[in-house]
């Protein structure tokens, strides 16, 4: 027979705030001791912690180890550093909009600075609409 904490965590293994108030569904079909809830807890927090460190493993490359954002950028985190496609990344830097890149050895890389300096003076048009 399986614990009422170990059912909780059965149930909602994609839900970690749930599997607590399933248990407290399930006290009044049994009684549930102070091991079952630490269990929950502990499950809950492990669920939490690999979601975090996924979320973490998707950001690398944007910042350092040290926390501190890249100096250099590849062409794809440029374009995505300014939230363009990096076809539209690459006419920009073909019509001088952008900065071209600088190499070291076979990496193509672009200055951050530089492009934080053109993505500036990209302007903004003056429309009636903005979001054309």
């Amino acid at each position: 027979m399986q614990s009422a904490a170990l059912q909780a965590v059965l149930i909602n293994e994609d839900e970690p705030g749930k599997m607590e108030e399933t248990m407290s569904q399930n006290q009044s079909s049994s009684t549930i001791n102070d091991a079952d809830l630490v269990l929950t807890k502990a499950v809950s927090s492990l669920v939490l912690a690999t979601e975090a460190l996924g979320k973490a493993s998707a950001n690398r490359g944007n910042s350092t180890s040290n926390g501190w954002p890249p100096r250099g950028l590849s062409r794809g985190q440029a374009a995505e550093y300014i939230g363009v496609s990096t076809a539209l990344f690459d006419s920009l830097v073909k019509t001088g909009q952008m900065p071209k890149p600088n190499r070291a050895q076979s990496r193509v890389i672009w200055d951050r600075r530089k492009v934080d300096e053109a993505f500036t003076d990209l302007g903004t048009e003056q429309n009636e609409n903005p979001w054309n």
